[in-house]
Order: structure tokens, then sequence, then C-alpha cells
């Protein structure tokens, strides 16, 4: 759908008029609603907290609109990879992913693949043997659970490849997608590749279609910004590349990394990014190396991967403040300014819903009508740059994170923070 950030069958000077003419919107009118808070006496504290806020957003965009990396031209990198898929409890969903490895548009003699059974306590490890048998691959089975740190590491072991590519086990790649993941191997600093990962399940019940709109637009906006700074701070899970030679000296300290005295069993993703750019390496986002997943379809699983996001969030954020200084100016301002809103959002969220109504004779309305304009800008853009079927899942499918938000923020940020050394695998 995109070429190095330029979508097909869309003119580049139309998508940027597009793009424009969005921000300027969405920049007008969030004058006017600062401009309104101002006026009815909301705390200048805050009101900068909105500013800031807003910025960030609006140079997301931007740096979308720019981001063009540089890459390989299409089949002139291709070493030999190891794919690695680490499942617990992931049942017949572990075939899907298999059967997709094996539709890969790449050599079959460059590729082999690794599938660890986690412990699992389903039939997990059944279907994993019906996949070595109709595919080839080689399957570990771990006697007990040792977590998804532990079962990466343990392919790591017989992992003799250039490039390593992690894959969740819920996801499935693209045809193409490895050929245009290795693209981004262009700079020989380049540690990591992210790729571009999309809902699977979008239509299933009204909290997909909501995620799938979220899916988007991270991808395409937060990672673009952190790409263009060679510093995207979260390589995913679902599907990322890496140099084989950057990531093994990593692997054990990785495994075993703790926080405040406990063992870190989430955030594999974003922890092992974080120790490639403490480094000093480069990490891109790569948009056409495409994927999808499976997101939770009910509250209560949503709840759970959010909890665990969050805490994996604020736990190498924290880790994080000890080199991301050191990367361009622009990746170091916006993970000091990310992680700074994100702390301060749990009390302006209760100051201008709660608080400020009370003591300010602040109207809520004004800040929830601030909220509804920035998912709406959101929304926006997911209809006007993601290509069929995205139409089919409703313009208005994002409108739910408002309350969503807003109940997350108030209540299962500051829950995290206070069980940040609570953890589990993780699975849907």
């Amino acid at each position: 759908m995109f070429e190095t950030g330029r979508a097909k069958g869309i003119p580049s000077w139309n998508r940027k008029q597009l793009a424009f003419w969005m921000l300027f919107v969405g920049i007008a009118l969030l004058m006017v609603y600062v401009r309104t808070m101002v006026t009815l006496r909301a705390h200048p504290v805050f009101v900068v907290y909105v500013w800031a806020v807003a910025i960030t957003i609006i140079l997301r965009y931007v740096f979308y609109a720019i981001y063009e990396p540089e890459l390989f031209d299409e089949d002139e990198y291709q070493p030999n990879v190891m794919i690695i898929v680490p499942a617990k409890n992931e049942s017949s969903v572990i075939y899907s992913t298999a059967r997709a490895l094996g539709n890969l548009d790449y050599p079959k003699d460059k590729i082999s693949v690794i599938m660890v059974n986690d412990g699992s306590d389903d039939d997990t490890g059944v279907w994993m043997d019906k996949i070595s048998e109709d595919y080839g691959y080689e399957v570990i089975h771990l006697e007990r659970n040792m977590g998804k740190r532990s079962a990466i590491a343990k392919a790591m072991e017989r992992n003799f490849s250039e490039i390593t590519v992690l894959v969740d086990s819920d996801s499935a790649l693209e045809s193409n997608a490895l050929k245009q993941g290795l693209r981004g191997f262009y700079s020989q600093n380049t540690a990591a590749i992210c790729g571009h990962t999309d809902v699977a399940n979008s239509k299933a019940t009204w909290l997909t279609r909501m995620q799938a709109q979220q899916y988007f637009i991270a991808f395409k906006t937060f990672k673009s910004l952190e790409g263009f700074f060679r510093s995207v701070i979260c390589c995913s899970g679902a599907f990322s590349l890496y140099r084989t030679d950057s990531i093994r000296p990593l692997i054990e300290e990785w495994e075993n990394q703790s926080f405040l005295g406990r063992s870190r069993t989430f955030g594999d993703d974003r922890g092992l990014t974080n120790l490639l750019l403490r480094e000093g390496y480069d990490t891109i986002y790569v948009s056409e190396a495409k994927a999808k997943t499976i997101v939770p379809q009910n509250a209560k699983t949503y709840l759970r991967q959010q909890l665990r996001w969050r805490r994996s969030f604020l736990m190498e954020s924290l880790s994080g403040l000890s080199h991301m200084w050191k990367r361009p100016i622009g990746a170091s301002v916006m993970f000091y300014m990310v992680l700074s809103l994100t702390l301060m959002s749990p009390f302006v969220v209760s100051y201008f819903l709660l608080v400020g109504p009370i003591v300010d004779s602040f109207n809520p309305l004004v800040y929830l009508m601030g909220l509804a304009l920035i998912i709406f800008l959101h929304q926006t853009f997911y209809w006007a740059f993601q290509l069929p079927p995205a139409d089919k899942i409703g313009f208005f499918s994002l409108m739910p994170m408002l309350p969503v938000w807003i109940i997350f923020t108030l209540i299962l940020l500051p829950w995290a923070m206070l069980t940040i050394r609570s953890g589990s695998w993780g699975t849907r």
C-alpha cells in the first residue's frame, strides 16, 4: 500500500496536500480549544500540558508525511534468515502462523524456522508437531513454562543466520513481508527493523474495530516519527527483524533482566530494542513489511493486555532515561516529552474532569470536546490513508476510545505504576 512512505495509487503531491489540510484544520481547532481553556481560567500548567500534547500529535503526522528511510532495492539484499516463533497455549492459531511463513516469497534455502513450545498446557504441542511434519520446521518443546524471553533465547542457541526474525505466535506475515523488511538494513548501523502490523480480526467486535484504527495510527505516525530519527523505541514483537550479530551479545542480559528485584517477564520487544539503542545501534520502521495479528475481542483480555503494555512502557522508559539523551535530538526530545506527558496524564485528567470544575469553575465539556477532536483527527487519517477493507469497519469506530482512554488514564495507568513488579507471560 505504501512505497517508502508513499501511497500507491495516490500522487505524493495529493497526499501531502491532504496531510497539510488535515494538520492545518487540526492546528486551528486546537488553538481555538486552548484559547477557550485559557478564557475559562484553566490552570496555566494544564494549558501548557495541552499545548505539548497538541504539538506531539501534530509532529507525528508531519513526520509521517516526510519519512522516507533509505532502503535496498527489492531483492538486492538476500541474507540467510532464521524466523523464531515462541508460543504458549495458542492451540490451532499457531498453524495459521506457520502456514503464512510457508508462503513467504523468499528463497527457501535461505530460510529456517524454529518454533518454541513454551510449556503449553493445551494442544499447542500437538499442532507444532503437525507443523514440523507438514513444513519441516524445527520445533523445540520446553517441559515447563520458562517465559517468552527464555523461549527465544533457547532458539537463539541454534541460530547461525545473518538475520533473525521474531514473530508472535498469533501473527501472520504477508508473502512479501520478509523481502520488504530486509530492505531496511541499508545502513550497517541499523540493527533492527520494525515491520507494520495490522489487525487480522478487525471486524469481530466493536473492540477489535477500535483496535484496528489504533494499530494503524500507532505504527504509521508514532513509528514514522521515531524512524525518522533512527530510534524506534519498540520494534514490535508481532514482526521485527534483527541483525543476529547485534543481538547475540545482548541475549543473556536481555533474558535475565530484572526490575526492582523482579524478573522482567513481559515487554520483551521493547526491552530488546532498548538495549540496542543503548549500544548505539539504529532502529527503523519499514511500512511495507506487513503482518497481521489477532487482537483481544473482549474487554477482560484487552484490559490485561493494556495493563501489561503500560507496565512495560513505564519499566523500559525508566531504563531508557540513562541513554536516550545520546540519541538524535529529535528522538531524545520526543522520548522525554512523551514520558513526562504520560506520567502527568492522570493528574491532568483528574483536574479537567474532577478538580477543575469545583476549584476553578472549569467546564469539563471543553476538555472532552478537545479529546473528541483529537480522536476525530486520528480516525480521519485512518479513513484517508488506509485502503479497503478499512472503510468497512465504520468511520466512527475509534470514538469509543474516548471513554476507554479516560478510564485507562485515571485507573489503569496508576494501577500499572503501583503493580509494576507484577507480570506474566501473557497470551490472548
